[in-house]
């Protein structure tokens, strides 16, 4: 729970107020349940003191005035009381509530905005894929709400319950709470001894969850693939082994508290029997009268109530502690890239793309570039190509500082990109990826979400130069189209325009472009070409090619081959070196000329 407290301070010290008035509702609940025996004691003791007075054999007595008064003031009350507590009840629900789901609302919100910060190496991890992230979003904090909201409070009201009725059965009878005190250690030993079982068996079936979360959207999120493999049975089969591992240990930690209850039941009904048998005995006695007697079983009996409610709370209360642990791990996460302490300024104008002898790899001692310079000169166009696996994407990926490098440097207009403040470089970067990104939303606003302040015209301007206006009118609604989650329902070229124009609404003064027509006809790539052509004037474009009719359009072509530059120069040039370009076109143009033929 140490780690559930650490995370959670620093969201409830804007809720003191509420904590406090939630904190003495909780107080008041201790007391009315204190003072709820008191007057049934005091009624019972005033009725046996007038048949006492009636004579032992008489079977009804007379109240004189003034008992009358008692005891309708004790009936009063006890209706006091009861108001009183409902009263506390209600405030202690209601205020606990509303600052559990401010914090949580405030907690998931900074574990999204961590999330968000941190590098692409996190995101590309094993150990934390996309389902897992949202099952810790979304199911770990609200095991949270779930502990501010009812476990704490349940836990405070229960334990200051016992508490404070053992001390007032030790102030009445030292005897009768000695054997309370004696009853409760069993108690506790066996709620210690399963919390750490149920313990166990949560952290691995949350573990799990987390797994069957990630293998889910990841399954679904590729169900066109599983259903044109007919792979179905195969995913369904799948999900069962993962499911059924996970409900092993969920049954296991159900198993631990179902085992807990009736045992603390059973020694705390024991305990009360054995109480009830030495408090008749003092009655005997005459050491207590027959309130007295009342009231120290109700203390027992509400004393060993709170154990049991208490015992009730282990599982949530481990299955809370489990996912802070889920969370703090997220948010121990650091990002590899930051903003430098003393950030530079970009210098204006059209802005060179150099790389200084840059290394660097997804994995240590793998290297993906090696030792790798390149000089993208301010203004020009440039086709980087190469074989599959050559680094390309790689190496641009470095410009907008997705990644850092492992040594050398990547500048942009001569600043090296780790002194410059990463809005301001990302700014001036706008990058097209291989695989066109949308999200839900429509059409328009897809467009839009590089810079949402566009004015219509840029917006309708950056739409046409990407071809999204021949076909935009055929879909239902036009641009106000809601795209479906990652443009499902767009084909591969639409949407590449869509993203394409999302690109150029940004007037980056570097353009990164992934072969941005690479899903589309020719018609299209044709209309495209032509709007890129006049989009990226003055400005500096790197574009990775596979096809020559985006290379045809550039001024100088770099080929990457095992994470080096090996070639560089005009398109026409490289062609007379019968080099790795000249074979890459000639493979590409092979194909061609036989479908002429």
């Amino acid at each position: 729970m140490k780690t559930a407290v650490r995370l959670l301070r620093p969201y409830l010290g804007a809720h003191r107020s509420r904590r406090a008035l939630a904190l003495a509702a909780m107080i008041g609940e201790i007391a009315t349940a204190l003072l709820m025996p008191v007057p049934i004691q005091r009624a019972i003791d005033l009725l046996v003191s007038a048949f006492r007075h009636a004579g032992s054999h008489a079977r009804t007595a007379t109240l004189s005035p003034s008992q009358y008064e008692q005891l309708i003031l004790l009936t009063v009350a006890l209706l006091v009381i009861a108001l009183l507590d409902a009263l506390f009840t209600y405030l202690d629900s209601s205020n606990s509530a509303r600052v559990g789901q401010t914090v949580v609302t405030d907690l998931r919100r900074a574990l999204y905005n961590h999330i968000q910060r941190l590098s692409l190496s996190f995101h590309h991890s094993t150990e934390t894929r996309g389902g897992d992230l949202q099952l810790r979003l979304s199911g770990d904090v609200a095991n949270l709400q779930v502990l501010i909201s009812t476990v704490a409070g349940s836990f405070v009201t229960n334990a200051g319950t016992a508490v404070f009725m053992l001390g007032a059965l030790l102030l009445l009878d030292r005897r009768l709470g000695a054997i309370v005190i004696a009853g409760s250690i069993p108690v506790y030993l066996l709620s210690r001894h399963y919390r750490i079982k149920i313990r166990t068996a949560v952290r691995a079936a949350r573990k799990q969850d987390g797994r069957v979360s990630a293998m889910l959207a990841e399954t679904l999120s590729a169900a066109p693939l599983v259903q044109v493999l007919g792979r179905e049975e195969h995913e369904a089969e799948r999900l069962v082994d993962a499911t059924e591992e996970g409900l092993s240990y969920g049954i296991q930690a159900s198993e631990a508290q179902a085992r807990v209850q009736p045992a603390v039941t059973l020694v705390t009904s024991a305990v009360t029997a054995l109480t009830l048998l030495v408090a008749a005995l003092l009655v005997i006695r005459g050491s207590l009268s027959i309130g007295l007697l009342t009231l120290a079983l109700a203390y027992t009996r509400g004393t060993f109530s709170s154990m049991r409610q208490l015992a009730k709370l282990p599982i949530q209360v481990q299955r809370a502690a489990v996912s802070a642990e889920r969370l703090a791990e997220v948010f121990g996460f650091a990002p590899d890239v930051r903003d430098p302490v003393r950030p530079r300024p970009i210098p204006p104008g059209p802005l060179s793309v150099e790389f200084d002898s840059v290394t660097f790899g997804y994995t240590p001692g793998r290297p993906v570039l090696k030792d790798f310079s390149w000089l993208v000169e301010p203004g020009s166009v440039v086709a980087l190509v190469g074989r599959t696996g050559a680094g390309r994407s790689s190496a641009l990926a470095l410009v907008p500082r997705l990644y850092d490098v492992w040594e050398g440097a990547v500048r942009l207009g001569g600043r090296d990109v780790r002194d410059v403040r990463m809005a301001d470089l990302r700014s001036s970067v706008t990058l097209v990826l291989q695989e066109s990104l949308l999200f839900r939303n429509t059409v328009w606003n897809n467009i839009a979400y590089g810079r949402p302040d566009a004015a219509k015209d840029d917006i309708m301007a950056a739409a046409e130069a990407a071809g999204v206006l021949t076909f935009v009118d055929e879909l239902k609604g036009g641009f106000e189209t809601i795209v479906s989650e990652r443009g499902s329902t767009l084909s591969g070229g639409q949407k590449q325009c869509i993203a394409l124009a999302r690109a150029m609404l940004r007037r980056a003064p570097v353009v990164i472009m992934d072969e941005p027509t690479s899903s589309m006809d020719a018609a299209t790539e044709q209309l495209v070409i032509r709007g890129i052509g006049s989009l990226i004037e003055g400005r500096t474009a790197v574009v990775i090619a596979h096809r020559l009719s985006t290379i045809r359009g550039a001024d100088v072509v770099a080929v990457m081959e095992d994470g080096r530059l090996v070639q560089f120069g005009p398109p026409a040039q490289l062609l007379k070196q019968q080099g790795l370009f000249a074979y890459l076109s000639h493979i590409q143009q092979a194909p061609a000329e036989r479908t002429a033929q």
